[in-house]
């Protein structure tokens, strides 16, 4: 009886651990240097933000963007699969902001060990339609 009991609590121990490692492994941090739109038409100021990714489920990924200085923070729905570029030899993981002037808005989540992400579509405005779009790329760590 008492065998049993202890197993049953080293199993449920190690399920706890395994979802504790697992949602730590969730949600990384990026500094990003400039304010950015969010896929929800909101713009965020420059800081320190936790992505954290919602659902696992589900073909479509959400993840939360929350601002470490605040707490608040936006939901971004991830419903593309984009590509690294096929020169990249290190797939760390990072965030892609599409940018025309001063204007940036966030592209992609890139998870760490994979040659995919999740493509977001926050909306660019430049100022000037002949301003040229860069692709500005920022690493995620926990």
């Amino acid at each position: 009886m008492i065998n049993r009991i202890f197993r049953i609590v080293t199993v449920a121990g190690v399920v706890a651990l395994s979802t504790t490692a697992a949602f730590a492994q969730s949600e990384l941090r990026a500094k990003v240097p400039f304010a950015f739109a969010t896929p929800g038409g909101g713009q965020l100021p420059a800081g320190e933000y936790a992505f954290s990714k919602l659902n696992t489920s589900s073909p479509s990924v959400v993840y939360r963007i929350s601002s470490v200085a605040t707490g608040k923070g936006v939901i971004a729905l991830a419903a593309d699969t984009i590509n690294r570029a096929a020169t990249e030899d290190k797939w760390i993981p990072e965030l892609t902001f599409r940018c025309a002037g001063d204007n940036c808005a966030l592209s992609g989540i890139f998870p760490a060990g994979s040659s995919t992400g999740y493509g977001v579509k926050g909306k660019i405005t430049p100022a000037d339609p002949t301003t040229a779009i860069a692709e500005i790329r920022i690493p995620m760590g926990e």
